[in-house]
């Protein structure tokens, strides 16, 4: 029987909610577990960070990961300044993890320059540094496929692998259905160094990051790839600007009955 956990991101309660006013509101939906996405430098201190400690704490929410804003990270900068900062900011942000107890670190990476050999050395070589820095500390790295970034494809994870970047995965639905890619080919690609998903819905002429069961998915084929992987994290609603907060209460009710009928053979 595959029965993961149904969590959900704070990213789903922006630009409504505060972030730690956010993982209140998940700890009162009944959500066991969320994803704490930080958008601002202030979010990034030990300040804020005690402050997440004491939300989680107060609601029972464990937070399984953070997410990190990917202005603030550009350690692939080969600008001397910015790139000594990202790092602070990152070491800093391994210091909010462990006190929260988080497992994983979702990150897009570069966004521009694929084509470009010499940028794509520097976002690797940047990659590598960080994933070792949380690996030390018991965290992962998690390079998320997104649409727009460099994790999009199966060939750009085999060159993480053939590189020995040592980074595990986010895979998001939402971003695979917005790219040409089977979102089942991205998982098995992804495999066992898959630590976290994301779950919206996808529709080409709809919103991005659509409730689920709003789009086209096929929600059962990507069930059978993370069971078929051995995924045994948490499935972290991520939707946008969720302004009523029935409709994350409908998204996970949507996909409980899908793992239900997944389980059944149906």
């Amino acid at each position: 029987m595959y029965q993961p956990e149904i969590g959900v991101s704070t990213a789903a309660f922006y630009p409504t909610y505060l972030t730690e006013d956010a993982l209140t509101a998940a700890g009162e939906l009944g959500f066991p577990v969320a994803e704490v996405f930080l958008q601002t430098r202030e979010e990034y201190t030990p300040a804020f960070g005690r402050t997440l400690d004491e939300r989680r704490r107060a609601f029972g929410v464990r937070v399984h990961s953070l997410h990190l804003h990917n202005d603030f990270f550009e350690l692939w900068s080969p600008y001397p300044r910015m790139l000594t900062e990202a790092r602070e900011r990152f070491l800093h942000t391994l210091e909010i993890a462990n006190l929260l107890g988080v497992q994983g670190l979702t990150w897009h990476g570069i966004r521009f320059g694929f084509k470009n050999p010499a940028f794509v050395a520097r976002f690797l070589d940047g990659a590598t540094w960080a994933a070792e820095q949380a690996c030390a500390v018991g965290v992962t790295l998690c390079l998320e496929n997104v649409s727009w970034c460099y994790v999009r494809t199966p060939e750009q994870i085999r060159t993480l692998h053939e590189h020995h970047v040592p980074v595990g995965f986010t895979f998001d639905s939402f971003q695979a259905g917005e790219t040409p890619m089977d979102p089942v080919t991205l998982i098995y690609a992804m495999n066992s160094r898959l630590k976290t998903v994301h779950l919206a819905d996808y529709a080409p002429a709809g919103p991005r990051h659509l409730p689920l069961g709003a789009g086209i998915l096929d929600w059962r084929a990507i069930l059978h790839a993370l069971d078929a992987v051995g995924y045994d994290g948490p499935l972290i609603i991520e939707l946008a600007g969720v302004e009523n907060v029935e409709t994350l209460r409908a998204s996970r009710t949507f996909i409980e009955q899908q793992i239900a009928r997944y389980n059944n053979g149906v």
